[in-house]
C-alpha cells in the first residue's frame, strides 16, 4: 500500500477511535448522572422513611389513615380517631415550618409502658395528638425555635411543648441550612375526642443565640372533618 494510503488508514482509525471514546464518555456521564439521581431519590425516600417512624413509647400508627382503624403490637393498641393531611408551610424570619400531618389517636399502652405515661396522665388509656413536622433554617445564622410551643383544642384544653412525649429533640437550636423532620405527641386529658372539631397549633418565637426575639410565633388552625 502506498505511504499516503497508510496515512489515510491511520487517520480513519484514529477518527473512529476518537468518536467511540467520546461516545463512551457521554454514555458514562449519562449513566453516572442517572445513578446520582437514583441515589438522590433513594436517599430522599430513606429520609422520609426514617423521619415519621413510630415512637418507642407508642404503637406504630404509620399505616393508619382511615378513621376508627386499629393496630396492635408489643407496645399496646392504638385507634385513629381524627386525621388531617395538612402539608402547610409557615414562614417566620429564616425558619420554614411545615405541618405535614396531624393524627388524634386513642392509645391503650402495654403494661410495661403505663408507668412511663403516668408522668403525663393518670389514665391507663388516653387520646393524644401526633403532629408530623419539618423545620428548615434558610438563614445564615443559628436560631432557636420550637415547632410546637402549645396546642389548644376547641374544647379549651391547652398542652405545651413540655408535655411532648415523643422526645425527638426537635426543639432548640437549628443551624444555618439545617433541616429537621420528626413527630411530637401530646396527651389530651380534658378533651372529648369524639367531639373534637379543631386544634390550634402555636410555635415558639424565633430567637437568636442571645435569646433576642427575631419574630413572633406562628399559628395554624386545623379542622377535622
Amino acid at each position: 500500500m502506498p505511504f499516503k494510503g497508510w496515512i489515510m488508514l491511520i487517520l480513519s482509525a484514529a477518527l473512529v477511535t476518537g468518536c467511540a471514546s467520546e461516545s463512551d464518555k457521554k454514555k458514562d456521564t449519562h449513566e453516572n448522572h442517572q445513578q446520582h439521581e437514583s441515589n438522590k431519590a433513594e436517599n430522599e425516600n430513606q429520609t422520609e422513611k426514617q423521619t415519621y417512624t413510630d415512637s418507642s413509647q407508642a404503637s406504630d400508627d404509620t399505616s393508619l389513615t382511615e378513621i376508627n382503624k386499629k393496630v396492635e403490637d408489643q407496645d399496646g393498641s392504638i385507634t385513629l380517631k381524627k386525621y388531617a393531611k395538612v402539608n402547610k408551610q409557615l414562614q417566620s424570619d429564616s425558619i420554614a415550618l411545615t405541618i405535614d400531618e396531624v393524627k388524634v389517636l386513642h392509645y391503650a399502652p402495654s403494661v410495661d409502658l403505663i408507668d412511663f405515661f403516668h408522668g403525663y396522665t393518670k389514665q391507663d388509656e388516653f387520646p393524644y395528638v401526633r403532629v408530623n413536622v419539618k423545620i428548615a433554617n434558610k438563614g445564615k445564622e443559628s436560631v432557636h425555635f420550637n415547632p410546637i410551643a402549645q396546642i389548644k383544642t376547641n374544647q379549651g384544653e391547652t398542652v405545651t411543648w413540655k408535655e411532648d412525649f415523643y422526645l425527638e429533640e426537635l426543639n432548640g437550636e437549628i443551624k444555618p441550612g439545617e433541616e429537621k423532620m420528626g413527630s411530637l405527641g401530646f396527651i389530651l386529658n380534658k378533651t372529648n375526642i369524639e367531639n373534637l372539631k379543631t386544634i390550634t397549633i402555636t410555635s415558639s418565637e424565633v430567637v437568636d443565640d442571645q435569646k433576642k426575639k427575631l419574630t413572633n410565633s406562628m399559628e395554624y388552625k386545623i379542622d377535622f372533618k
